[in-house]
């Protein structure tokens, strides 16, 4: 129970609505004397315009201001990634941030750059090993060329053997 103004006890939820309905009273008082402030702000003498007169000419003026507004959403929906910052063309030339992903993929290229010239060389142990296995390739090629050539030689002496025995 809370007691008003006159000392007349009543709920508070009682004063609370009285209170909201005086707000409300007070809050269209000021709206009026907003717009009439604002017609005199615009220079334009309005004559005393009925209450219905004047929330229309509210709306309208809102409708108005709304629509500017609408053509500005209106130009965000075309594009909604459009940024309005401008660079400057000393932003592009400087190096940006690689991401953890990019230096990384950027170190193990590097590094496969680097081994590959060592193996090239031959200074790597898989390099030391493959040419290992080359010379013994080569070795065994040339053994079987020089057993080949050999046999080949016999074989023509034991034919050139024939023939001239042939002869006699």
């Amino acid at each position: 129970m809370v007691l008003d103004e006159n000392g007349i006890a009543g709920s508070a939820d009682r004063r609370r609505d009285k209170d909201d309905d005086d707000s409300s009273d007070e809050d269209e008082d000021e709206e009026e004397e907003e717009e009439e402030e604002s017609s005199e702000e615009e220079g334009v003498p309005q004559p005393e315009l009925s209450r219905a007169e004047r929330k229309a000419l509210k709306k309208k003026q809102a409708a108005g201001k709304q629509g500017e507004d609408d053509e500005e959403e209106d130009e965000d929906l075309i594009n909604p990634n459009h940024v309005n910052k401008k660079l400057n063309i000393s932003d592009l030339s400087a190096p940006r941030e690689l991401s953890r992903r990019e230096r990384e993929q950027k170190e193990k290229q590097e590094a496969k750059d680097r081994y590959w010239k060592l193996h090239v060389a031959g200074k790597t142990d898989q390099a030391k090993a493959d040419l290992g296995r080359l010379a013994k390739i080569r070795a065994d090629r040339e053994a079987a060329a020089a057993k080949r050539k050999a046999e080949a030689e016999a074989k023509e002496a034991e034919i050139a053997a024939k023939a001239a025995a042939a002869r006699r």
